[in-house]
C-alpha cells in the first residue's frame, strides 16, 4: 500500500481530531456531527474550533487549528465552503495528516466551486495530506468508537465496509446489513471524491484486518484504468458487491449534479467490473443483501445446487431462478435419493428440488440437509422454509390453539439449522436459508446470537440471487489463480 493511503488510519482511527466549525446551535451540522463523536463514545483527543466560542459541549474552543497545542490526525470540517481553503492551509500549517470536508458547494457547482477545490487539492498533495470529500456525510469507524458522520446512529463493530458517494445510500446499505444482525468495520461518505477516490478506499480495505466484505455505491469513474487495476487488485483479497448510481441519461445528469461526477458507459463499467471481479448489484436491497452473504460463508466450490423445500411451488421458482443465474440444480443419484427417503412418506417423488411434501415432522430437516452435504453431489444448498401466516386466527372457542405449539416445532428448527450453519462450515459446503419464521419464532435471533451469524433470506430471489453472485466470485477467484 503506497503511504499516502497509509495516511487514512489517521482518518479512522485517529488519537486526536480538530473540529472546524464546532458550534452548539442544535440545527447546524456542526453541532451534529461534532455531537455524534462525542455520543459515540470517542476517546480521543477533541480540540473544537470556533473563533467565536471559548468552548463548545464544555471542551476548550481554539480559533484556528493553528492554535492548538498537540498534535492534529485528523482535521473534520463543517464549516461554509468559503471558509475551507483557509481552514486547510491551517491545517497544512499545523502539520494536520487528514481531513473529511463535510461542507458542499465545490465541484458539483461547477465554475468557480470546481476550481476551489481542485486548488484545495492541489495544496493537501504538496503537503503530503490525504482528504475525504468534500460534499459527503462523514466517517465511521465502530471498532474504534468514532462516528464523525452526519446520521444520528452508531452501528457496532462488525466485517462490512463501506464507500459510497451518497450519505443516504451509505445509511441505507448499512440499514440492510445491520437488519440482517451484521455490524460495521468502517464506512466513508467519499462524496465528490476531490483526492481520494472509491479505488483508493478499495485497496487501503483490501489490507484492513477488520473488514472482509467492500460495498460500494459509484456515480463516477475519474479514470477508468486506475479504478479496473486496483479494484482487480482488491478482488483478489476481498469481495467488493458495487452499486453503480448514472446507468442512464436522467441518472447522469443526476449524478453531475450531485457530487460532479464524470459520465461513464454503463455497458463499460458492467464490462470492467466483471473482468476485475466486482459483483456488481442493480439495487439497494440486492447490494445490502448480497454483501451480507458474502460474511461468514463459504464460497461455493462450484455451480450445483441441492434445494430442500417444505412445498413444491417454492421448490419450482428456486429451481427457475437458479437456472437464470447459471446454475445446475442437479440430478441426485440413486443412492442419495434413497437415503433422503427413508426420512419422507411412500408418496413423496424423488428428486431436486427435495420436496417434504408439507410434512409435518420438522424433524427430518437435519438429517436431509445433513445427507445432501455429505453426498458430494451439490456444491451449495438451498433450504426453504416458508410458514403459511396466521393472522386473525381466533383463541376463543371449543377448538384447540396449537400455535405455541406450532412455535416451539419451528424454534427447534432454529436449533437444527444453527447446527448445520456449523456444519456447513467444517464441510465448507454453503447453506443458503430461506424463512419467514424470524418475525414468529425468533430464528433470526437464535442464528444471530450464536458465535457466527448467518444470513437469513426473505425471499426465494434474494437467495438464489446471493448464490449467483457467490458462484461467479469463486469462478472469478479460480481464474486468478487464487482457491476460494
Amino acid at each position: 500500500m503506497e503511504e499516502r493511503l497509509r495516511k487514512l488510519d489517521h482518518v479512522f482511527n485517529p488519537r486526536s481530531i480538530a473540529f472546524v466549525g464546532a458550534t452548539q446551535g442544535a440545527a447546524k451540522w456542526g453541532f451534529i456531527v461534532y455531537n455524534n463523536i462525542i455520543v459515540g463514545g470517542y476517546d480521543g483527543k477533541l480540540y473544537p474550533v470556533n473563533p467565536g466560542r471559548q468552548e463548545v459541549l464544555g471542551l476548550k474552543a481554539y480559533p484556528t487549528v493553528r492554535d492548538i497545542p498537540g498534535e492534529v490526525d485528523l482535521a473534520v470540517l463543517t464549516v461554509p465552503a468559503r471558509a475551507v481553503p483557509s481552514a486547510i492551509d491551517d491545517c497544512i500549517a499545523r502539520g494536520v495528516k487528514a481531513a473529511v470536508i463535510i461542507s458542499a458547494g465545490f465541484k458539483e457547482l461547477g465554475g468557480a466551486a470546481a476550481v476551489a477545490e481542485a486548488e484545495i487539492v492541489s495544496k493537501a498533495e504538496a503537503a503530503g495530506m490525504v482528504i475525504v470529500g468534500p460534499n459527503g456525510q462523514g466517517v465511521c469507524c465502530p471498532g474504534g468508537k468514532l462516528y464523525s458522520w452526519m446520521p444520528l446512529f452508531y452501528p457496532p463493530p462488525g466485517n462490512l465496509a463501506f464507500i459510497c458517494q451518497s450519505g443516504n445510500i451509505l445509511n441505507m446499505l448499512i440499514g440492510h446489513v445491520l437488519n440482517a444482525g451484521f455490524g460495521v468495520s468502517k464506512a466513508v461518505s467519499s462524496g465528490n471524491e476531490a483526492l481520494l477516490k472509491t479505488e483508493d478506499y478499495y485497496s487501503y480495505l483490501a489490507e484492513d484486518p477488520d473488514t472482509d466484505v467492500i460495498v460500494s455505491y459509484i456515480e463516477g469513474v475519474d479514470d477508468g484504468r486506475r479504478f479496473f487495476e486496483l479494484a482487480r487488485q482488491a478482488t483478489r483479497a476481498k469481495p467488493i458487491v458495487a452499486l453503480k448510481g448514472g446507468r442512464t441519461e436522467s441518472g447522469v445528469s443526476a449524478a453531475s449534479s450531485h457530487t460532479g461526477a464524470m459520465a461513464v458507459s454503463g455497458r463499460l463499467f458492467e464490462s470492467a467490473c466483471r473482468q476485475a471481479g466486482i459483483t456488481l448489484a442493480k439495487t439497494i436491497n440486492e447490494a445490502g443483501t448480497v454483501a451480507a452473504s458474502f460474511v461468514n460463508r463459504p464460497l461455493p466450490r462450484g455451480r450445483r445446487v441441492g434445494i430442500l423445500t417444505g412445498g413444491g411451488g417454492l421448490g419450482v421458482i428456486a429451481a427457475d431462478v437458479c437456472s437464470e443465474h447459471g446454475l445446475e440444480v442437479v440430478e441426485l443419484s440413486d443412492a442419495t435419493l434413497r437415503e433422503i427417503g427413508r426420512y419422507l412418506p411412500d408418496w413423496w417423488v424423488p428428486g431436486n428440488p427435495v420436496d417434504m411434501v408439507a410434512g409435518l415432522d420438522l424433524s427430518i430437516i437435519k438429517p436431509i440437509l445433513e445427507i445432501l452435504m455429505e453426498s458430494g453431489e451439490v456444491d451449495a444448498i438451498l433450504l426453504i422454509f416458508v410458514e403459511a401466516p396466521r393472522i386473525g386466527a381466533s383463541t376463543e372457542g371449543e377448538g384447540a390453539n396449537i400455535a405455541k405449539i406450532w412455535d416451539m416445532v419451528t424454534q427447534q428448527v432454529a436449533t437444527h439449522i444453527q447446527e448445520l450453519y456449523e456444519r456447513s462450515l467444517e464441510l465448507e459446503m454453503p447453506l443458503y436459508v430461506t424463512a419467514n419464521l424470524e418475525r414468529k419464532s425468533g430464528i433470526g435471533g437464535t442464528l444471530n446470537a450464536a458465535p457466527r451469524t448467518m444470513m437469513i433470506y426473505e425471499s426465494v430471489e434474494d437467495a438464489c440471487d446471493a448464490l449467483g453472485h457467490m458462484v461467479r466470485y469463486s469462478e472469478y477467484l479460480k481464474a486468478s489463480g487464487i482457491r476460494p
